[in-house]
């Protein structure tokens, strides 16, 4: 072999090798950045149930809050019953670390206080309403039902309203072979709130299996039934939280942002401007 061709075998092995590790350290130091398109590439919007565990920390802890109109107006009341969309602790990224509906950017633009605010403001009400974090009870249904002794803390006990938002965080593969008992157990956790005006969402992330069970949830329980189903559904972006803001841990991006939540709180308006006078 000629000196001239060795040298070009030799130059040629040295820098693959350079690339290798240089494409090697370029991985770990975008590792978070990685996983993050991976997760979006091979789950289709929806966080896997791995990613999503990492979320609602926060199980049972109420919040009591009130909007107050007038003094002199009528008082009505609402709990909120929901996961890391309702009430959570924000990512490290948000400046504000006020616990809120995942991601809004600040409390009040979360849905839950969007939407007492535009019922007090459009409906002359004032309005008492505690809200909390339910997730534990999707984790684990097929161990028995919503424990309510664990809502001693919650100011409002009996509702005039309830929404119940959740089955994100339920896992598909025990969803779909307990369907009775998650149907059955959704249900009474519903229907445990007799004079109430119910109200149940489907999920965030759009799901077929997951939107007919909590349909006939909502059937059985005499319930509102309010799809914000198609709005994580990926065909609007802007609703998702990662339209505006990058996120380093995989899942967080796809919850609804400031644009989001104000269209989760739209949705539920429809009941509320309907059924309160």
């Amino acid at each position: 072999m000629k000196k001239s061709t060795k040298s070009l075998l030799y130059l040629s092995i040295a820098l693959n090798c350079f690339f290798v590790i240089a494409f090697t350290f370029l991985c770990i130091y975008k590792w978070n950045s990685i996983t993050t398109r991976l997760e979006k590439l091979f789950t289709k919007n929806q966080p896997s149930e791995k990613v999503l565990s990492q979320f609602n920390k926060e199980p049972y802890q109420f919040i009591n809050e009130e909007e107050i109109y007038d003094n002199s107006a009528e008082t009505i009341t609402i709990l909120f019953l929901g996961n890391s969309l309702t009430y959570s602790c924000v990512p490290k990224e948000e400046p504000d670390k006020t616990p809120r509906g995942l991601t809004s950017t600040s409390k009040d633009k979360d849905y839950v206080h969007l939407l007492v605010k535009r019922i007090s403001n459009e409906k002359k009400v004032n309005i008492v309403y505690s809200l909390t974090n339910i997730s534990d009870f999707e984790r684990h249904f097929t161990e028995g039902d919503l424990d309510f002794s664990r809502f001693s803390q919650a100011t409002v006990q009996n509702p005039d309203y309830v929404i119940f938002q959740i089955g994100e965080n339920v896992s598909k593969e025990e969803m779909l072979q307990n369907k009775d008992i998650f149907i059955n157990r959704y249900s009474n956790a519903v229907s445990h709130f007799k004079n109430s005006v119910k109200i149940v969402c489907l999920p965030w992330w759009q799901d077929p299996e997951k939107n007919n069970l909590i349909t006939q949830v909502a059937i059985n329980s005499k319930a509102y039934l309010v799809d914000i189903s198609h709005l994580g559904s990926g065909a609007d972006k802007q609703n998702y939280a990662e339209s505006y803001k990058h996120y380093k841990q995989p899942g967080v991006g796809t919850h609804p942002g400031d644009y989001g939540m104000q269209n989760i709180a739209d949705c539920l308006w429809t009941v509320f401007n309907a059924a309160v006078k």
